[in-house]
C-alpha cells in the first residue's frame, strides 16, 4: 500500500482526528515549519531561500509541473523523509517526520509510544499534504 493511503487510513481510524483540528494543525505547521523557505504564498519566496543552496520549490505549482495531478505520495514521502534523490546529496530539507516523531515520543523507550508516535506524526504529514494540495494554482 502506498504511504499517504496508508496515513490516511491511520488518520480516519483516529479518535477524535477531525478534519477542523487537522486543517488548523496543518496551517499551523505550515506557518512554522514551511515559511521560512517556501514563503507565506508557498511561492519559494521565504526569508531563508536566498541562503540556500538548492533553489526553493514553488509548492503552488506542484500540480502543474506533474501534469495537472497533485503526487500526493510524493509530498508525503518528501516532507516525511521517505525520499531523497540520491544526486541532490545533503537534504537540506529537514525531515519532519522523524522530528514529529521525536517531539512525540521524547525519551520513552515503549514501543506502543512509538507507534502512537507514528501515527501522530503520519497525521501532521497527511495534513501538511492536504495544505499543500489547496494552494496549488488552478490552470
Amino acid at each position: 500500500m502506498r504511504p499517504f493511503a496508508v496515513a490516511l487510513l491511520i488518520f480516519a481510524a483516529v479518535p477524535g482526528a477531525h478534519a477542523g483540528e487537522q486543517t488548523e494543525t496543518a496551517a499551523k505547521d505550515f506557518i512554522t515549519l514551511c515559511t521560512n523557505c517556501h514563503g507565506v504564498s508557498g511561492t519559494g519566496d521565504g526569508p531563508m531561500a536566498k541562503s540556500l543552496r538548492h533553489k526553493v520549490s514553488d509548492l503552488t505549482r506542484i500540480s502543474a509541473r506533474n501534469g495537472g495531478v497533485f503526487p500526493e505520495d510524493h509530498v508525503f514521502e518528501t516532507i516525511a523523509g521517505l525520499s531523497m534523490p540520491d544526486a541532490h546529496g545533503n537534504r537540506e530539507m529537514p525531515v519532519w517526520g522523524d522530528l514529529f516523531v521525536t517531539a512525540e515520543i521524547g525519551a520513552s523507550t515503549k514501543l506502543e509510544d512509538a507507534m502512537k508516535a507514528s501515527d501522530h506524526a503520519a497525521q501532521r504529514i497527511v495534513g501538511l499534504v492536504r495544505y499543500i494540495e489547496q494552494m496549488q494554482v488552478k490552470p
